[in-house]
């Protein structure tokens, strides 16, 4: 049957399962097809557009980052050696709807503090000073550093915490005279979200230091208190580790709780399974 002949709340059903990097194709079918999908082809572009930008203005690893080694997978027989994870499945759109409670006995594996949600008012102030500068904070990221619920979800190791740092502003050097800036907001990590003011952002890691500040502030004198925006240390050098910063989360999230799986000893099954399922 074609698909002109289908409801369209069909077709919106049939949408939903297709792969992001597939729905160009769905959406040169037809002119219904096209009409129906574009929402979701918009989106697809506009991540298109971003990785293509990220990886051309920085340095790419393009190797999975995680806590879980991909060959503690091979060698248990879950996945073949060079796979790396495809999320595409999640469907990745800013509601975080990946971040599940884990079950009580994992998350006793885990007892240590996995850090403290940013402060509404630190939240508040990256908001505004983004807003101030043209920056646009990815869907989703304001909502899990702000939530404690949610950054008690994650796994994260003995060392490594949500912590939310100040906005510093790249030199010419670092993003090619962008206009960028950068946010730690892992501590114990170099690793921070970098945005410009054309749309633009992605997950950046610091070759040295996890501290983003050029050290040109006062002593005792945060960059909170200057009025604009202080520059980050221009000896740094950003590696783009994900073009996607819930991506990147989430590969964190499943690796950490998949690690703690496998170290108990317990069958690999559920969200964590379809994440093994989902490497390629």
């Amino acid at each position: 049957m074609s698909f002109s002949l289908l409801a369209n709340e069909l077709v919106l059903l049939i949408i939903t399962y297709i792969p992001p990097s597939e729905i160009e194709a769905f959406a040169l079918i037809n002119t219904k097809c096209h009409a129906l999908s574009l929402p979701a082809l918009t989106a697809h572009l506009k991540h298109k557009h971003n990785a293509a930008a990220m990886v051309a203005r920085f340095p790419h690893h393009s190797g999975h980052i995680g806590y879980l080694s991909p060959s503690t997978l091979v060698e248990r027989g879950l996945i073949e050696k060079g796979m790396i994870p495809n999320l595409e499945y999640l469907h990745l759109d800013g509601d975080l709807h990946w971040l599940r409670l884990q079950t009580p006995e994992i998350a006793a594996e885990h007892f240590w503090e996995r850090g403290r949600a940013a402060s509404p008012e630190a939240v508040q102030k990256l908001v505004a000073d983004a807003d101030r500068l043209g920056l646009t904070l990815p869907p989703g990221f304001a909502t899990l550093i702000g939530a404690q619920d949610l950054v008690q979800r994650l796994h994260l190791d003995i060392d490594t915490t949500i912590k939310l740092g100040e906005l510093f502003k790249c030199t010419p050097e670092q993003d090619g005279g962008k206009g960028g800036c950068v946010v730690r907001f892992i501590s114990g990590m170099s690793y921070g979200l970098y945005m410009d003011p054309a749309g633009h952002s992605c997950v950046v890691h610091a070759e040295k230091g996890d501290d983003f500040s050029c050290g040109c502030c006062e002593p005792n004198q945060p960059p909170a208190a200057h009025q604009t925006i202080v520059e980050a240390d221009p000896t740094l050098r950003f590696i783009c580790v994900n073009t996607e910063w819930e991506e990147w989360m989430a590969v964190m999230y499943f690796d950490g709780w998949l690690y703690g799986t496998l170290r108990q000893g317990r069958e690999v099954v559920g969200c964590e399974m379809e994440y093994v399922r989902h490497f390629q």
